[in-house]
């Protein structure tokens, strides 16, 4: 058998052309994502709109035109109203205009990183699936030289057929592995490509899924979690918002009251027309409608908001620090299983080689000390996506990245 390229494993299962392209980094994908994907173009229609909808409460209320005609006598009135916004709350309202671009920045930057997130995982379990495809692939070349050695000793009559025949049948099972190694390529690859624009042409990516430097102690994690989780950013704007709206809606108690001012057109006598100017002020009274209900309903939304940032903070705290213990358990059995597996593993296999070959062992031996090989570089690349998946979550829920 002629050994594949690890190059080539993806071709192992038909691809599309759109998708054969250059490798890829995580810097390269990243960059492609935050320069072209929807979601910042989302994110600015987000802000807009909440802006926007707060700055409609700013404005005064349109003037209203009036006209009136009396058919006895002939008297009509050309007269125009504008209620003035005496009260001040249309100046709480342009004060609230910041918590609202706040808290919808704010919120939209916690979508982001959420997404962020989101497509580092995708571009790591691409990555590992990669890199255990070339790892299947690698152990089916040596495979793949031993059956051929095992089939030539038995056309010389030197070997057993039972020998050949067990290696094509290992053979055989580990293609159909990495039959099924490509297939979990190409769908990590299909979600990476749900991040990224239709035209992206993606076929490999390159990484490192070494672990990498704390960057934090466990108590500057928590710290920077509170200060730098967006979610917690939101519900303070949402506070001082709520605090500005509560202020406003006290000056309902304040009548506006509504200026007019026209003119008049009137039959005097012997068919005599005379005009004059008019004015006019209407004073609303607040008898029934003085604020109070809009003012308790504002005071419960903010101890609902309260209460809700204190419950969002006990679970950043909360979940810092199980992602915190996850990462530090995952990062500390790395080394170990490295330390306890390496060395056993080459001199196992190395023993077996060396009995095989002096007829001391089968062929069973061998192929399973081959078998171990494989397991324990799958098992090393398990356990080193499983660290840089804690790794990145880590990230998520603290709100920075917390290695380098």
């Amino acid at each position: 058998m002629r050994c594949l390229p690890a190059a080539a494993i993806v071709l192992l299962i038909p691809t599309p052309e759109a998708l054969l392209g250059q490798s890829w980094t995580e810097k390269a994908v990243l960059d492609l994502f935050e320069r072209q994907s929807p979601l910042h173009r989302e994110a600015r229609a987000s802000v807009a709109s909440a802006v926007e909808e707060m700055r409609g409460r700013t404005l005064w209320a349109n003037p209203a035109f009036q006209y009136s005609r009396e058919a006895a006598g002939f008297t009509e009135f050309y007269q125009v109203e504008q209620p003035l916004p005496i009260s001040g709350r249309v100046a709480y309202y342009r004060r609230a205009l910041a918590p609202v671009k706040e808290a919808a920045e704010a919120q939209t930057e916690a979508r982001f990183w959420e997404a962020r997130a989101s497509l580092r995982q995708a571009f790591y379990r691409l990555f590992a699936s990669q890199q255990q495809a070339e790892t299947i692939e690698a152990s089916l070349c040596d495979l793949a030289e031993i059956h051929r050695i095992l089939s030539e000793r038995e056309r010389q009559g030197e070997g057993s057929r039972y020998d050949r025949l067990r290696a094509e049948r290992e053979l055989r099972e580990l293609r159909t592995d990495l039959t099924m190694a490509g297939a979990r390529t190409h769908q990590e690859r299909a979600v990476l490509l749900s991040y990224l624009p239709r035209d992206a042409a993606l076929q490999r990516v390159e990484g490192d899924l070494g672990p990498r430097h704390l960057l934090f102690t466990r108590e500057e994690a928590l710290q920077q979690a509170l200060r730098r989780r967006a979610e917690l950013r939101v519900e303070s704007a949402r506070l001082a918002q709520v605090d500005l709206e509560r202020q406003a809606a006290e000056r309902l108690r304040y009548p506006e009251p509504v200026f007019s001012a026209g003119l008049k057109r009137a039959d005097l006598a012997l068919n005599r027309l005379d005009h004059g100017v008019v004015f006019g002020l209407t004073l609303p009274l607040p008898l029934f409608n003085k604020g109070r209900t809009e003012v308790a309903r504002l005071s419960a939304e903010r101890e609902r908001t309260q209460a809700r940032r204190e419950l969002l903070a006990q679970h950043v705290q909360a979940t810092v620090g199980g992602a915190w213990d996850l990462y530090s358990t995952r990062l500390e059995a790395l080394p170990a299983f490295e330390k306890q597996t390496s060395e056993i593993t080459d001199d196992l296999l190395r023993t077996a080689r060396v009995g095989y070959q002096e007829g001391e062992l089968g062929i069973l031996e061998l192929l399973d000390a081959y078998r171990v090989q494989r397991q324990t570089r799958l098992r090393r690349l398990e356990i080193q996506a499983a660290v840089k998946e804690a790794e990145i979550e880590l990230s998520r829920v603290v709100g920075a990245e917390v290695t380098q």
